[in-house]
């Protein structure tokens, strides 16, 4: 009786074993932005990237996609002025600082900044900005934070896109949570993922 005992666990290890190999590649999979809640956010248009069927989770914005992989090999970047696409006020306020920060984060990032003949240009897009409403502010906690969504464009000097990044994050003020989104936006260029 023990040794089919051992057996019987042997086997079960094997077959346990067998399913998580067989199994990890379609769990392991990542989640595609389109397939997410986020993209069902009716105040959130998604209308400024080419590619949002592309976009996966990213390690440190939401949603990435790199179809070269690594941007290690650009050094020089020209950042243009941010645009909204956002409903209110706070959406251009929020567009308004996008470039100033932009530029602060790459350049802490190691990347050195042109106006013009630059390998990478970024372009900005606020999707949503918002300020907290009566009764978060009554309750307090993270909601009570504005916050700020975020998309980037990135392109190399022929024009090819070569970067897109979709990142919403909070702050204590709209200005404070577009400069947080953007360090975290540079964070995943520097990284490329």
């Amino acid at each position: 009786m023990g040794i089919l005992t051992r057996r019987s666990y042997g086997i079960g290890l094997v077959a346990a074993l067998a399913f998580a190999i067989i199994a990890s590649p379609a769990l392991g999979k990542g989640k595609n932005f389109l397939d997410s809640d986020d993209a069902k956010e009716a105040n959130e248009p998604a209308k400024f990237l080419p590619d949002y069927d592309k976009l996966t989770k990213g390690k440190d914005a939401d949603w990435v996609y790199f179809p070269e992989g690594s941007l290690k090999k650009y050094r020089t970047v020209s950042v243009k002025e941010f645009v909204e696409n956002g409903r209110g006020h706070e959406a251009k306020e929020a567009a308004r600082e996008g470039k100033e920060y932009m530029e602060e984060w790459l350049e802490k990032g190691g990347f050195k900044l042109a106006e013009k003949g630059a390998e990478l240009t970024i372009e900005g897009n606020v999707f949503n900005a918002w300020e907290p409403g009566t009764g978060a502010r009554i309750w307090g906690g993270w909601m009570a934070n504005p916050g700020v969504g975020v998309e980037v464009l990135l392109k190399d000097s022929s024009g090819k896109v070569v970067g897109e990044i979709r990142h919403k994050n909070r702050g204590s003020t709209i200005g404070d949570a577009v400069e947080n989104a953007l360090e975290e936006i540079a964070k995943a260029i520097e990284d490329g993922r």
